[in-house]
This record gives structure tokens, sequence and C-alpha cells, in this order.
């Protein structure tokens, strides 16, 4: 029998967690791989940081937790259980970027001078010529000035766990009622991920010229980190694009770009993808930035091993619970693995 539902989460293995920034791993015996599933999700929803309950849990019973019994009529089998965990993005510190703060209107005023210098040369007097002569060349210096503006990076913990091994019946025959229960003897990798992206939510805060700039940016990281040309975003740049901005101001539209575009690089983005984008955003930190990035890290691998911790005390305690309730505790029938 299969307990699975559609609209789990993503399947993911145990080499795809092992490439993480940070794992654990650990084996259990005699538990009930029901229990130990709600056990886990709990233990990782307790876990806290300053602000409070760290972690929003995604992962059911019935949509992550497969038991298949191997062949019909026998008591053995398998289980894979697979649960996620996210934190809420904080910020960790700024981005630089190279811009051009007066390149739209350097590129309108560079062509109404060229249209009132043709029209001054054309006979309609030199006051136009001048005009022309004096718009182009402010045009020109508008459009060719470049400045350096920050914009926001944050970062968001993730934790994923796999859970897979074998199950088996157990039935204590009783003199007035038979119990059944199944246990399971499991391998479970806890990993943990550090992932970095644009602060899209912020956008408002920044000049129009600027945001544009970091849209584009954004763009070309993620071509970068894309194998396929069908993936690969098109980015403009040049004379036109900076004459197009006029018509490319809209702040929700730029949100939506960037947020496609790095939803396709973390949320629903190959595990290469997401920790290539984080490592692209983690270049444009201070030397100081990162080093509080990295110690976040290890902050990560000790909350990791807590939770293992705790899954091994609570395993420990209800491998010997379930071992005296099978040699005589009265109870309800509970039949766990049924043969299809």
């Amino acid at each position: 029998m299969t307990e699975a539902d559609e609209g789990g989460l993503e399947s993911f293995t145990r080499q795809d967690l092992r490439k993480a920034t940070k794992f654990v791993e650990g084996d259990y015996s005699g538990i009930n791989p029901r229990s130990f599933y709600r056990k886990l999700k709990r233990a990782v929803e307790e876990i806290q940081d300053p602000n409070g309950f760290k972690y929003e849990t995604e992962g059911t019973q019935n949509a992550d937790l497969e038991i298949e019994s191997e062949e019909v009529g026998q008591k053995t089998g398998t289980v894979k259980g697979r649960l996620r965990a996210d934190s809420d993005w904080l910020e960790v510190g700024n981005g630089e970027l190279e811009y051009r703060p007066y390149g739209p209107h350097g590129a309108a005023s560079a062509i109404l001078g060229v249209v009132m210098l043709l029209l001054g040369i054309g006979g309609a007097g030199i006051l136009w010529t001048l005009l022309g002569i004096v718009a182009t060349g402010g045009g020109i210096y508008g459009y060719t000035r470049k400045e350096r503006d920050t914009f926001p990076i944050i970062h968001q913990d993730a934790i994923r766990v796999l859970l897979t091994g074998e199950v088996s019946e157990r039935t204590k025959e009783g003199e007035k009622e038979t119990r059944t229960d199944i246990f399971a003897n499991m391998s479970v990798v806890f990993s943990g991920d550090v992932f970095v992206a644009v602060d899209s939510g912020s956008l408002d805060e920044l000049d129009w010229t600027f945001r544009r700039e970091v849209v584009n940016q954004v763009k070309q990281w993620h071509n970068q980190v894309v194998e396929s040309d069908r993936e690969k975003l098109q980015i403009e740049s040049g004379f036109i694009w900076q004459l197009k901005g006029w018509t490319d101001r809209d702040v929700q539209k730029h949100r939506g770009i960037i947020e496609g575009a790095q939803s396709g690089l973390i949320r629903d983005a190959p595990f290469e993808y997401r920790v290539a984008y984080t490592d692209l955003l983690k270049d444009q930190l201070t030397q100081e930035m990162q080093e509080t990035l990295k110690t976040h890290e290890d902050e990560l691998m000790a909350e990791l091993e807590e939770l293992a911790e705790d899954v091994d005390v609570y395993v420990e305690r209800e491998g010997l619970q379930h071992t005296s309730q099978l040699e005589g505790s009265p109870g309800e029938p509970n039949p766990e693995l049924d043969p299809e």
C-alpha cells in the first residue's frame, strides 16, 4: 500500500541533500514512521530565533510519507518521507552596481539637440543651431555620466529532510485481543541551506533609472546560471534601451520581472541553480557581510545537529515504549501496514 497524494513536495534524493551547505545524517530503528514524521515536523516548527518561531514547514503524512508493502501478503515494506521548512527572508546586506542615472534624460536630450541643430542648419536661424549644440552636448554628458548605488540583498534558511528505510509489521497475540503496529529502520538526512536573493519588496525605494539596471542585472545573473538557451531571458542595453526608460518606470512591472527570474533560480529551481545563484549574490557582498553570512551558516549547522539530537532522544524513548506495549499492554488493534 502506498500512502501518497498528488501535490506533495518536490522530489529530492540523498545525493541532492549531501550537496547542501550543511547536512547531518542519522540512523534510527524501532520506531513507528508515522510517529517519527509527526515528531520531526513538530521539532522543526519549535526551532526559534530572536524573532520567535523561525520556520514554516511544508509536508504532510498523506502526501509526503510513503509506506509500501513489498509483496502481497508480506508484512514488510519500505518507507520514504520528505519534509521542508523555510524561514522568513531577512536582509543580509547590500550589493552595488554602476549605472547611468541620467541615461534616459541624456538620450532624449541628445535626440532633441540633433533635431534643433538640423533645423538651425536648414535655415531656422542661429538660435536653433546654438540650442541644438547645447542640448546635444548636455545630452551626451548626461548619457555618459555614471554613478554607483546599492540595492538590498536578503537571505533565507531552508531545511530539507529525507527519511528512507524498511518497515515491518509486528503482531502480538493476547488472550482477548490482537495488537498490531509497524516499526521502521530508517536512515535520515537533515540538510540546511542559506539562499540569497535580491529584495524585490524594496524596489520602490530605488530611483527608477537604477531600478531598471537592477532588473537587467538579475536577468544577466539568471542567464549565467541556467543551462539551456530556452531558459534564458532577453536583455536589452545601449542607447535605445535608455531611451525606452521613459515608458518603463512601473515598479510593479520591475518587481514581477525580478520575482519571475528569481523563482526559476531559488524556489522552483534545480538545486544546482539555487547554489550557483546564491554564490553570485554572495560575491556582491562586502567581506564583512560575507563573514556575517558564514557565521549564520554555522548557526544553521548547529540547528541541524540539535534537531538530530532531539530526534535521537525521542527515538530512544519511543522505541522502549513501543516494545513495552507490544509485550502485553492492552489497547485497540492498530493495523498500519496492510497487504495490497
